[in-house]
């Protein structure tokens, strides 16, 4: 990859783990991720005059539908795992997806694991591991199965879940899209986004209202700039993967994009002065050994 390349795949990164931070910290973490959702809509709504979404094939319609639902799932996990848990432990989990979609592909569509890539998805696994353990306060042992009873624990792997789910069925809805010649290649990727955004705020809307509990004025009114650069940042970093994917190996830009695992464990120790911020950060470079692996397998 060339200097400009990591330069901008780590940017967008850090960009992630921003918005990701900026979820965590709010007030209400699940009505911030609605509003952020909310304005990424309104792109979307404007956006959609500019793309020709007559063209787009029944199937496609198929798989943006389904994501957009597993899509819904996806924010109404993470940040009920932000409400319960620290940046530096669910962010490395949930974004831990690179190292299982191979076995969900080999699954599902028949797709082959080669030997470095089976070892990759073996060393991102001890690094979990390493996240998942806790000392116990009677024995200080440490107690893996104890720490899958936690609510954090259990809301991180959903999200991770989600993330494998919904990285398969896109990859399948592109693969359809990618043979429609009446869409050009640099549409088809922002259209697709945009389509199951759509549906995945409706959806989430829908959740949030029926939950009569939400509060949603009081943090529209006090975090509105902060919603307004998470959801600005959330485009800015997919606009800038896709822009480097179109000249870089999709393979190397994933594993130089998981970066983002050690730069949320780093911000969760020192700038929200989050615990286990020393093992975190080990189980973090472990991942990311973990990670080159998988995304350099061949």
């Amino acid at each position: 990859m060339s200097i400009v390349s990591i330069f901008l795949v780590i940017f967008s990164a850090s960009i992630h783990v921003g918005w990701n931070f900026l979820i965590k910290s709010s007030q209400d973490p699940k009505v911030f991720s609605l509003l952020k959702v909310t304005v990424i809509l309104c792109f979307a709504v404007v956006s959609v005059i500019y793309f020709p979404v007559q063209k787009l094939p029944g199937e496609v319609w198929i798989y943006i539908g389904i994501s957009g639902i597993i899509h819904g799932f996806y924010i109404l996990s993470l940040s009920s795992a932000y409400e319960v848990g620290d940046i530096s432990f669910v962010y490395p989990i949930a974004r831990s997806a690179p190292a299982f979609v191979p076995i969900v592909a080999f699954l599902a569509l028949g797709e082959s694991i080669s030997v470095q890539g089976g070892m990759g998805i073996l060393i991102v696994m001890i690094g979990m591991y390493a996240l998942l353990v806790r000392r116990n306060k009677k024995d200080e042992s440490l107690r893996f199965l104890v720490s899958l009873k936690k609510k954090d624990n259990r809301w991180a792997f959903i999200t991770l879940g989600t993330i494998v789910a919904y990285t398969i069925i896109d990859k399948a809805g592109m693969s359809v899209l990618n043979k429609v010649e009446t869409i050009a290649p640099a549409m088809q990727g922002p259209l697709y986004l945009i389509m199951e955004n759509i549906l995945c705020c409706l959806i989430f809307w829908t959740y949030m209202i029926l939950r009569s509990n939400q509060k949603i004025k009081p943090i529209l009114v006090n975090e509105w700039p902060r919603i307004v650069i998470a959801a600005l940042g959330t485009l800015v970093s997919y606009s800038l993967i896709l822009y480097v994917m179109r000249i870089e190996k999709v393979s190397y830009i994933v594993t130089m994009r998981q970066a983002s695992v050690l730069i949320a464990v780093l911000v969760g120790w020192l700038i929200l002065k989050e615990q286990n911020g020393k093992r975190r950060l080990a189980a973090s470079l472990i991942m990311l050994i973990g990670f080159y692996l998988v995304g350099t397998a061949k």
